[in-house]
């Protein structure tokens, strides 16, 4: 983006037209002639003083000044600077020449004192006074010199010139509409975008075209410079695409944005060749931020199958996009991760929700809210991040059960589970019908049936396994594994087995073989 006071645009009524560098003989020469002044080894201040000669010699032939500021503030962001190695510290180096004037002089030198000044503070030092010179303001940035520099052609600075003159307009903007039909896996690569960037918005569907209406800074009453610059990511992304259409009201004047004037700015893919293609962003990543980094872990570690941005859901004519989709069996939430909200924006997203029909809890981070969401949502958790994991649990935990009841009394589980065989192992029967092993059991028909550690044991084999240890009596916890496995007991029920008949296990260390069996007088 560039600073405000270098948007180049024009107001006719209630539109906003911007003034692009389109490519003409004289930008094209303008371009190629800042690209010149940033040479590896100039200060700072050498590259200041020739753009202002430029701006200065551009601006007799008409060429507005702003854009040679913003060309050129656009190639400086491109640089890399150090400072210069000096003799003595800047800091040292003044504080003698400071002395030294106060001492001799009783604070202020000039001509012929100032020249004498800088001599003996440079004797005291131990330096020239041309090394002193040096090193008085090496450490002011108008010192800097340029170390490398990575620079586009003309063509392409002017690229990104409109690029940033698009950005910079949005960042006043109160909304932001984009409607494309390009194709679906750019449309695709469109909404993760939109949510890796956790920019407020709503998706809906017109004909066969994807529209989505982003809030924009102007709504947003904290957090503002880091929200504009979020939606100034999303640009890029927008211009790239084949087929786009962008229309935003862009704000003028100060004081609250709603008693301020708002101006329509509109633009096309016939633009597309004023922008540079987009490059793969470094900000898609498995996750956007910590807090989602940490709510995903905290699901997982409470038996929850944890999927990162689910595909987009119809509701209706619009268009959900969740953040997770959480899963214990037929219990389904979804997951909306608020960054920037406001309760308006909030609104918008569960009037789509209800359209869905899905659970949904929306975590929000408490810094950067701007109202009490719990005002229009019914599941809220306030998550900070993994000392939050507590609160966290007990909510899911809310939902979980409130869910799988709902879905027990709809008659969405066909009948009760009928354990099949002596020996049923919870996890297969519980996978077998779409459930965790925790929903098998409670919906399970355990007649004629025993829980014994993760498995189901039938009573007719429960009593062979009584038995045969009453008929041998093995001494340890190793020789009863032996003689179950005979009769089809898994050896890791060893234990588990011998407390279910009424026997005890007397441990002695971690090792069965020396667990012993503790039969009754």
């Amino acid at each position: 983006m560039l600073p405000s006071q270098l948007l180049r645009a024009r107001r006719f009524r209630d539109r906003l037209t911007l003034r692009w560098a389109t490519g003409g003989g004289e930008e094209l020469a303008l371009a190629k002639e800042l690209i010149s002044q940033f040479r590896p080894g100039r200060s700072l201040a050498e590259v200041h003083s020739a753009v202002e000669e430029i701006e200065e010699a551009y601006g007799a032939a008409g060429i507005d000044f702003k854009l040679v500021r913003g060309l050129a503030l656009i190639l400086e962001r491109r640089c890399s600077f150090e400072r210069p190695e000096t003799r003595v510290s800047p800091e040292r180096a003044r504080l003698a020449v400071y002395r030294v004037v106060n001492r001799r002089f009783h604070g202020f030198a000039s001509g012929a004192q100032r020249e004498e000044a800088l001599r003996l503070a440079a004797d005291e030092l131990g330096v020239t006074v041309e090394e002193l010179e040096e090193a008085l303001w090496a450490d002011s940035d108008e010192a800097l010199r340029l170390a490398e520099a990575e620079l586009p052609d003309p063509e392409g600075l002017l690229r990104e010139y409109n690029l940033s003159l698009l950005q910079t307009a949005l960042f006043r903007s109160v909304r932001l509409t984009v409607e494309t039909g390009s194709p679906g896996w750019q449309v695709k690569r469109l909404l993760r975008a939109v949510k890796a960037l956790g920019l407020m918005y709503t998706a809906s569907r017109v004909g066969g075209a994807l529209r989505l209406d982003v809030d924009g800074p102007a709504t947003v009453l904290k957090m503002t410079t880091r929200y504009g610059t979020a939606l100034a990511r999303l640009v890029p992304r927008v211009v790239s695409m084949d087929d786009w259409r962008m229309f935003a009201w862009v704000v003028r004047g100060s004081g609250s944005w709603e008693g301020r004037l708002s101006l329509r700015l509109e633009v096309d893919s016939s633009h597309r060749n004023l922008f540079p293609v987009a490059r793969e962003p470094g900000w898609e990543v498995e996750y956007d931020s910590s807090l989602e980094r940490d709510f995903a872990i905290a699901c997982s570690l409470d038996g929850w199958r944890v999927e990162r941005e689910p595909e987009p859901l119809l509701a209706g004519r619009s268009v959900l996009i969740p953040d997770f989709l959480i899963q214990k069996g037929p219990v389904r939430v979804y997951v909306e991760v608020m960054g920037f909200w406001t309760p308006q924006y909030i609104r918008r997203k569960l009037e789509k929700l209800k359209e869905v029909e899905r659970p949904v809890l929306v975590v929000v981070k408490r810094d950067l809210a701007c109202a009490p969401v719990e005002e229009v949502a019914r599941d809220v958790l306030y998550f900070e991040g993994r000392g939050d994991v507590k609160p966290l649990l007990e909510r899911l935990r809310e939902i979980e059960e409130r869910e799988w009841n709902r879905v027990v009394s709809s008659g969405g589980l066909s009948g009760r589970l009928r354990p099949e065989g002596d020996l049923v192992s919870l996890r297969d029967l519980a996978e077998g019908h779409g459930l965790t092993p925790e929903q098998a059991l409670e919906i399970a028909d355990l007649r004629g049936y025993r829980v014994v550690g993760d498995h189901l044991i039938s009573e007719n084999l429960l009593s062979r396994a009584a038995e045969i240890l009453l008929s041998r009596r093995p001494g340890t916890v190793g020789q009863a594994r032996a003689a179950l496995e005979e009769i089809g007991v898994a050896g890791e029920l060893a234990a588990p087995v011998i407390e279910a008949v009424g026997l005890k296990v007397r441990w002695r260390s971690l090792e069965e073989d020396d667990a012993e069996v503790v039969y009754p007088p």
